[in-house]
């Protein structure tokens, strides 16, 4: 008998309720989570065994059973034999009531070992690709096929679980980052602390700003008068240009390290020739850092300086930016950047189906570099937290704010047009110049830039969003800064 819409209806219920329940279970113990979604599924779907499978290389691995006699979690068969082979050739879900009473199905190596007859799978996907399958059967055939109920409550299941594997699947990434990090760290702190050669890390402008025992004992000079000083000024006048040049092409990006041979004035007055090994450090937005020099005493090879070059030390590369597969910003706990730009795209087409606006939002601390220096990076991190903290709490759940880049933020407003982005971006700024127990005040420029749809009429791209927030932050910062700025998104904007 046909199921009546009160039926169905009371599927719909119970089925999103058990969905609500299931989204409240612990999503870090997976074979605890594995097991309450086959069971919660055996039930609803009236099935006896569910499976939770993992598919890699043409072998279906059990991952986590409910009711199958004879399998176990761990155990491995050929995909080929399974009936899972249906989904992942179809990329999408599969819904057999009678298997027995098809013909190309009969042979099947599993309706022969299993004799299921009943089956309904769907995919598990992590970061777009197929990882396994949630599937439910059952020796008996149903006596009418799956309904569409049925199968979008499996879907939703497989989507819940996906998005619970791929969390998995990036915290274990991230895992594996924070160690390479750690263990790069270490390496160089152990390679820099100890090396036989003088080794040095300077600032953009020429300060030394950490020396070890090699640099003082080439120079002789101690380490706290070297850190006092620029390597200007013990630089001889005749290299000096030179080497500013080449400081130069690093800055501008035109390369990303050099070698050469200079000379220095030693703290005596004597001159030492040294070959001179410098790359650049850079920050993720791209911008200069600190240099990594590495000086080693030629004095008395000068005359075998061409062989000295050939057999010049290879630099260390400093591998400052690991590939950021986390989804939050270490230091002040908002979205990170790859984060941002997926909401905008999300937001962007939702604009898009909408025709509602959006605004986006480019925020400044005005002068970050001076309060650094000025008060240390510690009390510039701790600037940066507040002003993360203040900033989500202004915005609540009417948009999204991210950390875009070192000083800068981003500030999603879906819905919103300019005139209520512009009353935020003024409530920020405001409340950000009242930011208490700080060494001295602080202050924001806003860039705003809200994207109105109108029919007829070309939408604006994301590309075209962001460098519209960009050239109202400009304006913004041109003017003084402690100010917001607003710009309407047009297709094809271009910087001025």
């Amino acid at each position: 008998m046909d199921r009546t819409v009160d039926d169905l209806r009371d599927f719909s219920v119970t089925s999103m309720r058990a969905l609500h329940q299931l989204s409240l279970l612990d999503r870090t113990d997976l074979p605890t989570l594995f097991q309450a979604y086959l069971k919660c599924g055996c039930e609803l779907l009236g099935l006896s065994v569910g499976i939770v499978s993992q598919i890699d290389h043409g072998r279906y691995t059990v991952s986590a059973v409910e009711g199958g006699s004879g399998i176990n979690p761990g155990d491995v068969f050929p995909l080929g034999e399974t009936y899972c082979h249906a989904v992942i050739n179809k990329q999408g879900s599969v819904a057999l009531h009678h298997v027995g009473a098809l013909n190309e199905m009969r042979s099947h190596p599993a309706y022969l070992s299993m004799q299921l007859e009943s089956y309904i799978a769907t995919p598990l996907r992590v970061c777009g690709h197929i990882v396994g399958t949630l599937n439910f059967s059952d020796a008996q055939a149903r006596p009418e096929p799956f309904t569409v109920e049925e199968l979008e409550f499996l879907e939703l299941m497989a989507q819940s679980l996906s998005q619970v594997l791929e969390q998995d699947h990036l915290q274990r990434e991230q895992l594996q980052s924070d160690m390479a990090r750690e263990a790069s760290e270490a390496l160089f702190e152990a390679a820099f602390q100890h090396a036989a050669i003088a080794m040095a890390i300077v600032a953009a402008d020429g300060r030394w700003l950490r020396v070890n025992d090699a640099v003082c004992d080439l120079l002789g000079y101690s380490s706290r008068e070297l850190l006092g000083m620029d390597f200007q000024s013990i630089t001889h006048p005749d290299d000096l240009n030179k080497d500013l040049e080449q400081v130069q092409a690093l800055l501008r990006g035109d390369k990303n390290q050099y070698w050469m041979t200079k000379r220095y004035f030693q703290r005596s007055g004597e001159l030492v020739w040294a070959l001179l090994a410098v790359s650049i450090v850079r920050n993720a937005d791209g911008s200069p850092r600190c240099f990594l020099s590495q000086i080693k005493d030629i004095s008395a090879q000068r005359e075998a300086e061409n062989a000295l070059q050939a057999k010049r030390d290879e630099l260390e590369q400093m591998n400052m930016e690991l590939v950021q597969l986390a989804r939050t910003d270490g230091l002040t706990g908002l979205s990170n950047r790859d984060v941002m730009m997926e909401a905008l795209r999300q937001s962007h087409m939702s604009c898009a189906r909408s025709g509602e606006p959006l605004s986006c939002l480019f925020m400044e601390l005005d002068g970050f570099r001076g309060f650094n220096e000025r008060y240390g990076h510690s009390e510039g991190d701790v600037l940066l937290k507040t002003v993360a903290d203040t900033l989500a709490q202004r915005i609540g759940k009417q948009g999204v704010v991210g950390r875009y880049s070192a000083d800068v933020f981003m500030m999603l407003l879906p819905e919103k047009g300019l005139n209520s982005a512009l009353e935020i971006a003024e409530s920020c700024r405001s409340q950000i110049s009242l930011l208490p127990e700080l060494p001295e005040p602080v202050s924001l420029s806003v860039g705003v830039a809200a994207l109105l749809p109108e029919e007829g009429e070309a939408l604006p791209d994301t590309d075209d969003l962001l460098r519209t927030a960009d050239l109202a932050l400009f304006a913004a910062r041109e003017t003084g800064g402690n100010g917001v700025r607003a710009v309407r998104a047009e297709a094809g904007a271009q910087p001025a």
